[in-house]
């Protein structure tokens, strides 16, 4: 042990199964009223935007929550859009980054990103609304 080494940061452990868990239950959560309300709602690539928008709302939320660097966001973000939305075919996979990134950069999508961070983080401060807070996707796309 060196001098200094008390002074270093300890490096705080990811839990990878719990936040894997958050967002699987909060996506399924949220898609359930569009797929019960208008089945052919998510089909509709005009509301896509808003849907990654949405999600990717979530994943900023998850990334302030335990402090994700952008190395560790960028491969639990790939990994859940892999379970996802793209049935674990990895090209595809880097479309829906890309396709994330370039909305990311998009003014129009800024709105639905932030509605998809508040939902995040009612959703995970758990009461009364927790339940009401993936509604915000319905919202978003009847909107």
């Amino acid at each position: 042990m060196g001098l200094f080494d008390f002074l270093k940061k300890p490096k705080h452990e990811i839990p990878y199964g719990q936040i894997k868990y958050e967002l699987d239950v909060f996506t399924q959560a949220s898609l359930a009223m569009p797929k019960t309300n208008n089945p052919f709602l998510l089909d509709d690539k005009t509301k896509h935007p808003m849907i990654f928008g949405f999600f990717m709302g979530a994943m900023n939320q998850i990334a302030q929550a335990y402090e994700l660097n952008e190395k560790d966001k960028t491969e639990i973000y790939a990994q859940y859009l892999s379970r996802n939305f793209a049935n674990d075919n990895a090209e595809y996979v880097t479309e829906l980054l890309k396709y994330s990134n370039d909305l990311n950069q998009n003014d129009d999508s800024h709105k639905t990103i932030i509605v998809g961070e508040l939902a995040m983080r009612k959703w995970r401060a758990g009461g009364r609304m927790a339940e009401y807070a993936p509604m915000g996707l319905i919202r978003l796309l009847n909107g």
